[in-house]
């Protein structure tokens, strides 16, 4: 159920925005992103301690965005775990991949510290940021919720181009409001799955805010119920997945 009303909220925007609103949003599309992910695997005695290290590089990351190198980073939490899996994670985003890169190098050269060399598992993935959204914010937190599709074969660019003409206007108009801090809408730049993979992730400033916008879903399922079904048929059931990070910290420029 909670998948369908995901579908439902995004697919609502056809139904809940005015038609003479969609065009208006898409002429203010911005320009491409690039974001980059560490995943870590940290021992459950040493949470607290990783936890310092990364609070310990926030003056780094703060000049990264006041310098212009990037545009937004995060320091977060796992709060729905799976067995096995990643504990804690990471981002930042940039308007090229020079500036991932440059920033990346950075980010690396304090990477040698004991609590990162503790963890047991670490990946990282490199995305292309199809749209972003955000407000100039510092020293925030919340929650972050990511929602994975896989694209039916052939329905990929089917899929990107729903987002962004029916799923992005939505997504800026909650940003504009202050329930959503930041939206990456992201696929792969460097392939470590396989194609036709999308990523969205969804910044909360707390609980209530993501009570309001699942408030928009109900009552969009309930205006329209046929709304939902755009997403499952351009989508691999079966390959939806959701995460539920606390962002224990934030900026965003």
């Amino acid at each position: 159920m909670y998948k369908r009303l995901l579908a439902v909220a995004f697919a609502a925007c056809a139904v809940v925005l005015s038609p003479v609103l969609l065009p208006a949003q898409a002429a203010a599309q911005d320009q491409g992103h690039y974001t980059y992910v560490s995943f870590w695997a940290v021992p459950r005695g040493d949470w607290a301690a990783f936890e310092q290290q990364q609070k310990s590089r926030e003056a780094t990351m703060h000049n990264l965005v006041a310098d212009g190198t990037i545009v937004a980073w995060g320091d977060l939490a796992t709060r729905v775990h799976q067995e096995g899996g990643y504990t804690h994670s990471d981002f930042f985003t940039a308007t090229s991949r020079a500036n991932l890169l440059k920033a990346l190098e950075i980010v690396w050269a304090g990477a040698t510290n004991a609590a990162f060399v503790a963890t047991t598992r670490h990946s990282d993935v490199f995305h292309h940021t199809i749209a972003h959204g955000g407000k100039t914010v510092s020293e925030a937190t919340g929650y972050l919720r990511v929602t994975h599709w896989q694209a039916r074969p052939g329905a990929e660019r089917a899929l990107q181009a729903y987002v962004m003409k029916n799923i992005k206007p939505m997504l800026d108009n909650n940003v504009a409001d202050g329930t959503i801090l930041m939206y990456n809408f992201d696929e792969e730049d460097i392939h470590t799955n396989p194609p036709g993979a999308f990523d969205l992730a969804v910044a909360f400033p707390d609980g209530a805010a993501i009570d309001k916008f699942f408030a928009e879903v109900t009552a969009a399922e309930k205006a329209d119920p046929s709304v939902g079904q755009v997403l499952e048929n351009l989508t691999v059931a079966k390959a939806h997945h959701d995460s539920l990070n606390r962002v224990m910290a934030f900026e965003h420029k």
